[in-house]
């Protein structure tokens, strides 16, 4: 028995060593953009060793609110270690008037994961919205006339329970006086 721990034992450390082996490659990845006739290409370059890496998945994405918008299906790298998306035009920039697009490269068995990120301006600027500066309370002195009508209804009804409750108790209590005398 416990010479099938020890077998176990060095079993395991070699296939830890070996995937620690295989994750020890490093990459870097840039992004640019070109525009290319009437699209905008987003080019994702990998190089490890200062050597294009070819096939590997890269997923391309653009930083919203709540999550990440991916843009285009996953694409691999080609032989000189560029993956090209075309990139819509048409999405809505942030306040700040910029994108922020980021590459990703997931669980890759020799590289690992690997992600980068660039600002860009392409797409559509927000139009700023003006408020039309409206009463839309009761307390103001031009305040919509449904909403006084209604307020009013409402505190009538309440008030005429209460008063309704207090002639109930009065007329209980002057007719309990009765049966006493």
């Amino acid at each position: 028995m416990k010479i099938y721990k020890h077998i176990l034992a060095i079993c395991f450390g070699i296939f830890l060593s070996l995937t620690i082996k295989a994750q020890e490659k490093e990459a870097k990845m840039t992004l640019k953009f070109e525009k290319a006739e009437s699209n905008n290409l987003c080019n994702v370059l990998i190089m490890s060793e200062n050597k294009p890496v070819a096939d590997v998945a890269v997923k391309l994405y653009v930083k919203r609110l709540f999550g990440l918008l991916q843009i285009g299906k996953e694409t691999t790298t080609d032989e000189s270690g560029v993956a090209s998306f075309e990139f819509p035009s048409d999405l809505p920039l942030n306040s700040d008037g910029k994108l922020l697009v980021l590459a990703k490269v997931e669980d890759d068995e020799n590289y690992g994961s690997l992600e980068t990120e660039i600002q860009t301006k392409i797409g559509i600027a927000k139009e700023k919205v003006i408020i039309d500066k409206k009463e839309r309370s009761i307390a103001g002195a031009n305040a919509p006339i449904y909403f006084i009508v209604a307020s009013l209804v409402v505190f009538a009804g309440i008030w005429g329970a209460i008063v309704y409750v207090i002639f109930l108790v009065f007329k209980i209590k002057k007719s309990a006086t009765k049966l006493n005398t």
